[in-house]
């Protein structure tokens, strides 16, 4: 896909209702094979891993030019919170972003009054690289 197919599936997933301040919505925008065996190339997956990474960047710089330089974050906190299974507070958006496997780190533009997250995930060696891009009405978990 180009970054203009993403724009456009952007735009779709901001057009989208949200039926309240914690509900989200999640897209996949591009995601590679997966690199399970007999598929674990190592190299291919450091290769993969960069051209999506990428791809993220030339996003970014259009999604910059709409909207604003872009604020980031990392899902650190978040992926260790999501693994303790004492750790239930996890706002709704970054619950769903870990279940999904995507604990890269966050690009994010205040969207009227939503924010647009973009990164891009991958779970762990087996599972594919992906790039994804999220709309919440929630600021909850994002830094002030």
């Amino acid at each position: 896909m180009s970054v203009q197919q993403y724009l456009a599936r952007i735009d779709e997933l901001l057009a989208r209702p949200l039926t309240g301040g914690d509900d989200y919505h999640l897209v996949t925008l591009r995601e590679s094979r997966d690199f399970a065996p007999p598929n674990d190339d190592w190299d291919e997956l450091m290769r993969t891993s960069e051209e999506f990474e990428g791809e993220l960047e030339d996003l970014a710089a259009a999604l910059d030019a709409r909207w604003g330089p872009h604020a980031s974050m990392s899902m650190e906190e978040y992926a260790y919170a999501f693994l303790d299974p004492d750790d239930d507070e996890l706002p709704p958006f970054f619950r769903g972003l870990c279940e999904s496997g995507y604990f890269g780190d966050l690009l994010y533009w205040r969207v009227g009054d939503r924010l647009l997250a973009a990164s891009v995930g991958h779970e762990d060696k087996e599972e594919p690289v992906v790039l994804f891009a999220g709309v919440t009405g929630s600021a909850e978990g994002f830094p002030e």
